[in-house]
């Protein structure tokens, strides 16, 4: 069943974020009706210690008022603690994801930390969409998985992202470096910066693990 795991920040402090696993799947819906991701090995129901990195990055530059009154989209938000945290450092947050279970969890989450500025969708970025919302600041986390999504990632940056604003994501360079800055070149310029992985905690003096931190502005300064 569902579990809660607290995430210690700095400067926020303890985040409790909800977890929940397959049995937490109404066993009304027949299996026809589940997604696949629901379905499949559940990546949806952990956290990472990219979002962790990205929560992290977000309180460093942002604390603790330079994100009040923004709009901000994570996608692929899974736990959604990075979006929990946009939103506690005074954004409207939009929680999206492809696996319906996972937003469910992500109210719980809203719930459990007080908040009541956020919403959430369904969003697919490998479909073509048109969204109908704009937003200042789009996030996300482990979302660079396979090559051929970073062209739907692009395509739903150009879509929602307002003429000033800006994506940050943040991953353990799995594709590499070269591919993720070929994947937005057309559209977008990408800063990147290596950044610790300190999620989960770690005992003793190990090697420290490091991931990457991708900053995207538009090439093109159009107007909404």
């Amino acid at each position: 069943m569902s579990h809660v795991k607290v995430v210690a920040l700095p400067k926020i402090g303890d985040i409790p974020i909800v977890c929940k696993t397959k049995r937490d799947i109404s066993i009304e819906t027949p299996l026809d009706a589940r997604d696949d991701e629901s379905l499949g090995w559940g990546y949806w129901n952990r956290i990472w210690p990219s979002e962790v990195a990205l929560s992290e990055c977000l309180i460093h530059q942002f604390f603790p008022t330079k994100l009040q009154g923004a709009k901000v989209l994570e996608i692929g938000c899974g736990t959604g603690l990075a979006g929990v945290v946009a939103a506690q450092l005074g954004a409207f947050t939009m929680f999206s994801d492809m696996v319906p279970i996972t937003l469910e969890a992500v109210k719980e989450s809203c719930r459990l930390n007080h908040i009541s500025n956020f919403d959430t969708c369904l969003l697919n970025w490998s479909e073509k969409i048109e969204p109908k919302r704009h937003y200042n600041l789009v996030i996300g986390s482990e979302v660079f998985y396979e090559k051929g999504i970073l062209a739907g990632i692009s395509h739903i940056l150009e879509q929602v992202l307002t003429s000033k604003g800006n994506a940050m994501f943040c991953d353990p360079n799995r594709l590499g470096l070269d591919t993720i800055k070929r994947g937005f070149k057309e559209k977008f310029i990408v800063a990147i910066e290596e950044i610790p992985l300190n999620w989960p905690p770690r005992k003793g003096t190990g090697a420290e693990k490091k991931g990457f931190l991708y900053q995207l502005t538009r090439r093109s300064q159009g107007a909404f």
